[in-house]
């Protein structure tokens, strides 16, 4: 019997050396970002139906090859396997039938499997590096980008997976929220360094990295993706602007809703803003469920600092386009509207702009994904706005005087609703963080618990050329600005 045992252990090994030497692992990521490929391309509303069956025809073949190619490092491995058996027959070590009786025992079978697995998750912790760890231009793995294509293929996957939580793990919470927080701006006008700030508040509960990519459903995905076990090492993020993430890290993902629920809202060459005729009841329960998921997700997982009562806040520069809608659907909202100068805001604008081009052009997933959670501020999915009076055609998008007026239009409509809005400078956040955060603590009714909030924010002053604009539209600029300036938090 020992002998048997380990002429069939000599056996296992060897299939799983025959394995690994050939390079399962590279085929099945192969295999899984092909089958990605081709579910993006079948709900990608950017192509037509011929470039869709292109693309699926493609990828079909590709997973054809990719069979054989499975095929035959499986039947090489259980050559291998069969190779030790019969050697060690012919040996006179083991008989062939009693190998085989060890190997075909149900304890047997789970006993090695669960050896087998334990071993691989020794040595890849030894190794320092889990399957999310896997090194790309987006720090998704093939695994993840899977994940992410099956998510973001269809809405329905994403309702799907929210009334499937809904049914199984959150059904005690409630289907609203208190008093919300909504941190809005035209990207680069410091809504992330709020974002950062104030989750790391007492009570405050925000979407995280972790909930991608099933952000509408996040103890699920949290549960079934392995919980706080599942890591990435962290690292910048892809606007280039120095500031590091991981999986914990709060994250402007409430746009997916918004996109799920207002699709139409999304269809052209601009975002629409909401008005009160789009109100939907349906759209909002989700909404506000969704919202309160978010917050029970938070205290369940222990990430609202000890608080008992957590409070939902989101970044949203989208936002932007619907302050109306959101004091009509949440009378008790706060809004808050960090503003920047406009010559340094425009030119951060431009600069991601271009950032963003260039990284488009070099990984296709970086914009399928910034396209999937709603980010339509740059690159090659650029889609502004529409706020009233603006003309995307009027200047060309590659040089500054677009986004000088296009700040314009979008705070000369938030000044329309400046008596909803909390405005924060985002110079009086550089030379006076602590005093200027504790002030819009207050205006928000939360405790910042003695939180220091000089690292959230840069020091150093906000510069930028104000000749690199026709003088015209940087004077109308600066008039906003100075409208918005009386109206800020002191």
């Amino acid at each position: 019997m020992i002998g048997a045992i380990a002429v069939s252990l000599i056996a296992v090994i060897a299939f799983a050396m025959c394995l690994g030497l050939t390079g399962i692992a590279g085929v099945a990521h192969h295999v899984m970002r092909t089958t990605g490929a081709g579910l993006s391309a079948m709900m990608n509303p950017e192509l037509d139906d011929d470039a869709k069956e292109v693309a699926v025809r493609r990828a079909g073949l590709a997973l054809v090859r990719a069979a054989f190619a499975i095929l035959w490092r499986f039947a090489a491995a259980l050559g291998a396997a069969a190779a030790a058996i019969y050697a060690a027959d012919g040996a006179g070590l083991a008989a062939r039938a009693d190998v085989f009786a060890v190997m075909l025992r149900l304890d047997y079978i789970v006993i090695v499997s669960g050896a087998m697995i334990l071993g691989v998750v020794i040595f890849r912790r030894l190794r320092g590096a889990a399957s999310d760890d896997a090194p790309s231009s987006s720090h998704y793995s093939a695994a993840d980008r899977f994940f992410h294509e099956v998510a973001f293929s269809t809405p329905a996957v994403l309702k799907g997976v929210s009334w499937i939580e809904d049914k199984t793990m959150l059904r005690a919470a409630p289907d609203t929220v208190q008093a919300p927080i909504f941190v809005t701006s035209l990207a680069r006008g410091g809504t992330t360094a709020l974002l950062n700030a104030l989750y790391d508040v007492p009570g405050m509960a925000t979407h995280i990295y972790r909930d991608m990519p099933f952000p509408t459903a996040p103890m699920l995905w949290h549960r079934v993706s392995g919980g706080n076990r599942r890591r990435v090492e962290r690292h910048q993020r892809a606007h280039g602007d120095g500031l590091e993430i991981d999986l914990d890290t709060p994250e402007a993902l409430e746009e997916v809703v918004w996109k799920m629920c207002w699709p139409e809202k999304y269809r052209g060459g601009g975002v629409g803003l909401l008005q009160t005729a789009d109100h939907s009841p349906k759209a909002e329960r989700f909404l506000r469920r969704h919202m309160a998921k978010i917050v029970c997700a938070r205290r369940i997982q222990g990430r609202t600092k000890g608080a008992q009562n957590a409070r939902y806040f989101s970044k949203n520069n989208a936002n932007i386009a619907r302050l109306g809608f959101l004091r009509e659907t949440f009378p008790d909202c706060k809004i808050v509207v960090p503003v920047r100068r406009p010559e340094c805001h425009a030119a951060s604008l431009l600069r991601q702009h271009r950032n963003f081009l260039t990284l488009h052009a070099e990984d296709d997933f970086v914009r399928r994904y910034m396209r999937d959670i709603g980010h339509f501020e740059f690159g090659k999915i650029h889609k502004p706005i529409l706020f009233p009076g603006f003309s995307p055609g009027r200047y060309d998008n590659a040089n500054g005087d677009y986004w000088m007026y296009y700040w314009i239009q979008a705070f000369r409509h938030v000044l329309t609703r400046r008596d909803d809005c909390i405005f924060v400078l985002q110079d009086d956040l550089r030379a006076a963080p602590q005093a200027t955060m504790s002030r819009l603590c207050g205006a928000l009714d939360i405790a910042p618990g003695g939180l220091k909030f000089d690292r959230y924010f840069r020091s150093e002053p906000d510069v930028a050329k104000a000749g690199d604009f026709s003088p015209g539209i940087y004077d109308d600029a600066c008039d906003i600005y100075d409208q918005i300036k009386r109206h800020a938090l002191r």
